[in-house]
C-alpha cells in the first residue's frame, strides 16, 4: 500500500448483474486484482433502490431480490484511472464514483522483501489448462489469445501432468517463430506460420516439459518468488495435496502484488535508496545502443546480436529517445517485408549472411528510418532507484526490460525482472544474516 494523495473508487450495481455469465461483483474484483490494485471490498447492501425506483431489501420474505452491491477500491491516482474505463465497459448500468482521498497510514506487512502474504490470495483461480493427447495447434491458439507463454498440462483427474510453453514448442513443436512475433502479426500471416509446422497434429505429450515445479496455496509468496527466480520460471501452477491444479501464480501477479505495497514514482533527492538494493547495482552495462540517425541495417545488426530482444535508440548526448524491440518492428513493417523480417530475427545471424530472399525485403524498409520505427515513449529508471520501486514500476507499466539512466537522462545500462527479483529476495536473506 502506500500514503499520502490517493484516489477511493467506488462502485454501484445489483446483486444480479452479470459480466460473460460470470457475477459482475466477481468479474470486477478479479480485474482489480490483475490491474494490481492494492486490494478492493465488495460489500453486499440490506436495502437499497437504484434508478429503477423499485425498492429491494434483504427482509426474510425478499431474499431473493436484486440486493445492492457495493465495491470500494482506494488507490494511487494513475492507477485509478486506468481501470476507470474497463470498469465502465464491464458494467455500463453501474454508478462509478472517483474522489481525493488521504492515506495516512498503511497496514501492509512485508516478509522476504515482499508483502507478506500466501500464494492462495495472490494466484488465478481460473486456469487455462490442456489435455496431453491435445494437438500443439490448439496450445498455440490459446497462447496467442493469452498474456502468458506457459500452460499447464493435466491429466483426467485434472492432476498436473506437465506444462507446456513457447521455448517448448520452438524447440520440440516444429514452431519456427516466437509467440510474441506472432502475437504482432495478423490472423492471415498466423495461419501461414501454423501451416509452417513440421507437425501440426503433433500431441502435447510429445513435446510438454514433465518435471513440473509446482506450489502449495498455503505456500508464502517470498517462497514463490524464490522458486520462479532459482528455477527460471515465469508461471508457476499452484496444486493440492493430491496434486490436482487450483491455481496459477505467474510473475506478474507477484509484481502486481509489489506494485501495491512500493510506489514507483521516485526520484534521488526526495527518495534516497539507503540500504535497499538500486538498479545500478543489478544492470547489465552492455546494452545494444543505436543513435537516431542510424540506418535500419544497422540496427537489425544490433536487434539480431541482441539477447533482450530491443535495442535503445539515443542522442549525441547518449540519452534516450526511443526504442525499438523485435516484436514493435513486425508491427510497424509492411505486410509484405514480413517474411524477410521474420528470418532475420529468427534466425539472429548477421545480416551479411542472409539469404537473397531475405535480403530483398529488407532493400524495402530503406525508406523507413530508425525514428519511424521505434517507440518514443520509453519508461526508464534512475541509477539510485530501489529495485522494489523499479519491480513496481515494471509491474505498473507492463514493461519487462527498463534502461538505466543518470541525472541527466543518459544511457547507463539496462535491467530485467529477473535480475531485479533475484536482488530484491537476496537483500531480504543478507538482512537476515542467512
Amino acid at each position: 500500500m502506500f500514503t499520502g494523495k490517493g484516489k477511493q473508487l467506488t462502485i454501484f450495481f445489483g446483486e444480479t448483474d452479470l459480466y460473460h455469465h460470470k457475477a459482475l461483483y466477481t468479474a470486477i474484483v478479479e480485474l482489480l486484482r490483475r490491474e494490481g490494485c492494492s486490494g478492493a471490498t465488495a460489500i453486499r447492501g440490506i436495502a437499497g433502490f437504484g434508478a429503477s425506483s423499485v425498492i429491494h431489501t434483504a427482509a426474510i420474505l425478499r431474499m431473493s431480490m436484486d440486493l445492492p452491491i457495493v465495491i470500494t477500491v482506494v488507490d494511487r491516482p494513475e492507477r485509478v484511472e486506468r481501470v476507470i474505463d474497463p470498469l465502465r465497459e464491464m458494467a455500463p448500468n453501474a454508478l462509478i464514483i472517483v474522489q481525493d482521498v488521504d492515506v495516512v497510514q498503511s497496514g501492509a506487512p512485508l516478509k522476504e522483501g515482499l508483502p507478506d502474504v500466501k500464494v492462495a490470495e495472490v494466484m488465478r483461480r481460473e486456469v487455462a489448462s490442456v489435455r496431453p493427447d491435445s494437438p500443439i495447434t490448439a496450445v498455440i491458439e490459446l497462447l496467442l489469445d493469452k498474456d502468458f507463454t506457459a500452460v499447464p498440462v493435466t491429466d483426467e483427474q485434472g492432476r498436473v501432468a506437465g506444462m507446456v510453453s513457447d521455448s517448448d514448442l520452438l524447440t520440440r513443436g516444429g514452431m519456427n517463430v516466437t509467440l510474441s512475433l506472432k502475437r504482432a502479426a495478423d490472423p492471415e500471416f498466423v495461419r501461414e506460420l501454423h501451416e509452417s509446422l513440421e507437425n501440426p497434429e503433433r500431441k502435447v505429450s510429445e513435446v510438454m516439459t514433465r518435471e513440473v515445479v509446482t506450489i502449495g496455496p498455503e505456500a508464502v509468496l517470498g517462497q514463490a518468488a524464490r522458486l520462479m527466480v532459482e528455477k527460471h520460471l515465469k508461471r508457476l501452477p499452484v496444486v493440492d495435496r493430491e496434486g490436482k491444479l487450483i491455481g496459477i501464480l505467474g510473475r506478474l501477479d507477484v509484481l502486481n502484488t509489489i506494485a501495491a505495497v512500493h510506489l514507483p514514482q521516485w526520484h534521488p533527492e526526495a527518495h534516497p535508496a539507503g540500504q535497499q538494493a538500486a538498479v545500478g547495482d543489478v544492470m547489465t552495462r552492455e546494452v545494444p545502443t543505436v543513435h537516431e540517425s542510424a540506418t535500419v541495417e544497422e540496427m537489425f545488426e544490433m536487434l539480431v546480436s541482441s539477447a533482450h530482444k530491443r535495442v535503445v535508440v539515443v542522442d549525441d548526448q547518449r540519452r534516450v529517445v526511443g526504442i525499438i524491440a523485435d516484436s514493435d518492428l513486425i508491427s510497424r513493417v509492411s505486410r509484405e517485408s514480413w517474411p524477410g523480417v521474420v528470418e532475420l530475427l529468427r534466425a539472429r545471424i548477421p545480416i551479411a549472411r542472409i539469404s537473397g530472399e531475405a535480403r530483398g525485403h529488407l532493400q524495402k524498409l530503406r525508406a523507413k528510418s530508425v525514428k519511424e520505427l521505434m517507440t518514443r515513449e520509453v519508461i526508464t529508471v534512475h541509477e539510485k532507484m530501489p529495485v522494489a520501486s523499479a519491480l513496481a514500476l515494471s509491474a505498473e507499466k507492463r514493461v519487462k526490460r527498463l534502461p538505466v539512466v543518470d541525472d541527466k537522462g543518459r544511457l547507463l545500462g539496462i535491467v530485467g525482472r529477473t535480475e531485479m527479483m533475484r536482488a530484491l529476495l537476496g537483500r531480504s536473506q543478507e538482512g537476515k544474516g542467512v
